[in-house]
């Protein structure tokens, strides 16, 4: 083990009592990392989230394999289904939650990011993709008045794909048509181009739309889940657009 690594288990240890504790307290000699919100002396810092630092940590430090002992995809397979177990809990639509409940979804997904496969924004995308999570305030999450939809993307080459929300076991669509281009290994700029809502197969609006942002990918990767005693591998994407999105697609 290097003299890096040792330095890092030694911060990995204090975010686990940190963890524990479950409060902001102030932690000495920890160099700055992602999670850490403020500076108060030369060599003293104020954590403020103790997940976004062992995240931070992990990262900083590249010794995700020494804190799973070995075995990354066995700790990233943990985090994964307390990740997908929490969101399950909660339900899908984030924006009807309180803020400590978006924000121990948010832990999970953030120190699930550490353990993503490199260039998560360049990863091969087809077929359909089931939506877990999002804590946008917008129709996106499948939230339609009192309503809440089945959501997914379905990926038709790699710049075109639709954002569909559907009603009434499909019989209700609403399809967002748009294109992604990557900017970078972590970052696609997402267009919006037209939407189309249906009912029953018969097609009852179709509208051009505009707009656009920059979706940050977190985490991609296949995980291995064990969920209500039943075993399935998925594809994992957790995006920010800002908002925390959580998607899977079953293998």
């Amino acid at each position: 083990m290097t003299r890096t690594q040792s330095t890092a288990l030694v911060a990995l240890s204090a975010a686990f009592v940190l963890m524990a504790v479950g409060n902001p307290i102030a932690l000495a000699f920890v160099p700055p990392t992602r999670g850490i919100e403020r500076r108060t002396t030369p060599l003293m810092y104020v954590v403020e989230s103790p997940t976004d630092l062992l995240s931070g940590i992990i990262k900083k430090f590249n010794v995700g394999n020494v804190i799973s002992i070995g075995n990354g995809d066995s700790a990233r397979d943990d985090l994964a289904n307390k990740l997908i177990t929490r969101c399950k809990e909660l339900g899908q639509v984030g924006s009807k939650l309180s803020e400590e409940e978006q924000s121990s979804i948010d832990d999970f997904a953030n120190m699930l990011s550490a353990f993503s496969d490199g260039s998560p924004a360049r990863c091969d995308l087809e077929g359909d993709h089931d939506l877990i999570y999002s804590a946008s305030p917008g129709g996106s999450s499948g939230a339609i008045g009192p309503f809440v939809g089945r959501v997914t993307q379905s990926f038709l080459d790699e710049e075109k794909f639709i954002n569909r929300v559907e009603l009434l076991n499909g019989a209700f669509k609403i399809e967002l048509n748009a294109e992604r281009k990557v900017l970078d290994d972590t970052r696609i700029r997402v267009m919006f181009k037209e939407t189309v809502v249906s009912l029953f197969g018969k097609e009852l609006i179709r509208k051009n739309v505009k707009g656009q942002g920059v979706w940050k990918c977190e985490f991609a990767g296949t995980v291995n889940l064990e969920l209500n005693g039943n075993s399935e591998t998925v594809f994992l994407r957790v995006l920010k657009t800002p908002s925390t999105f959580v998607i899977a697609q079953k293998l």
